[in-house]
């Protein structure tokens, strides 16, 4: 199958936790701000179960190489690349929000990637009138971060996580930040997930939280419509569900490669 978004690939630097010889492997792609280091507490329960497990560093993000122009059809080409070892397919992509829809769009390209897709709270539509109040806040977000003022803003979070979310700030640059939102919106992944063949587990932030990205009635309705889509949203989390809740996304990840490995096993 052709990829849906062919796009200029970067190679992305990356961390690995536990053996590259593991019998279970996962990507894990972080959000906008973000980096590979983010994952530490998902990374390393899955590594304590046995798997490796790979985080990069998206483009413009982290040590990752910096470009022109960040659309998302480049985020996928770079995602593409990765595998556990030349040729082999990896378990399961677990995405973030940006790296949520990045995973999506990667898996709706092809069928050989990945045998499964864990998305947390990706942002499935993002409309012109939504990216100027985007932009400002996210940008604010990186504006002399504090990994102090993260934890007070976030006191449910591990003081590393606010650690690593405040370092990762610090890399990405207004500009990067700006041409993401610039060259990716307006988006609408919707139609594209009737291309996904692997199961995927869609994993909503708590509605009461007020920044969930993904909502009961979008999510239940996707459930509805794709019998490989199955949709629940965490209890106390935010957007940030790996942060808030990496025990719940430990445990989401393990059955969603039974569920991939039982669908797609010859």
């Amino acid at each position: 199958m052709t990829p849906i978004f062919p796009g200029i690939s970067v190679e992305l630097p990356v961390l690995t936790w536990g053996d590259p010889a593991a019998a279970k492997s996962a990507l894990l792609l972080h959000g906008l701000t973000s980096a590979g280091a983010v994952w530490w507490r998902v990374a390393s329960g899955l590594a304590a179960e046995g798997w490796f497990v790979v985080a990069p560093d998206q483009r413009g993000h982290g040590r990752a190489p910096r470009t022109t122009s960040y659309p998302l059809e480049g985020f996928v080409a770079d995602a593409l690349r990765l595998r556990p070892a030349p040729g082999e397919t990896w378990d399961l992509v677990i995405g973030h929000s940006l790296g949520g829809a990045v995973a999506l769009l990667a898996a709706a390209g092809t069928d050989e990637w990945t045998r499964s897709v864990l998305v947390l709270d990706p942002p499935l539509t993002l409309g012109p009138d939504s990216v100027a109040p985007l932009l400002a806040e996210t940008i604010a977000e990186i504006t002399d971060p504090s990994a102090s003022k993260i934890l007070d803003q976030n006191p449910g979070w591990h003081a590393e996580d606010a650690h690593q979310k405040a370092e990762a700030a610090r890399l990405i640059s207004p500009f990067t930040v700006e041409r993401v939102l610039g060259d990716t919106s307006p988006w609408d992944l919707e139609p594209h997930l009737d291309d996904v063949r692997v199961p995927v587990r869609l994993l909503g932030a708590d509605p009461a939280s007020g920044s969930a990205s993904v909502l009961p009635d979008q999510g239940e309705r996707l459930a509805a419509r794709h019998a490989n889509l199955s949709y629940a949203f965490v209890p106390g989390a935010g957007h940030s569900i790996h942060r808030d809740s990496a025990d719940r996304v430990i445990a989401e990840a393990l059955q969603a490669a039974i569920t991939g490995a039982r669908i797609t096993s010859p």
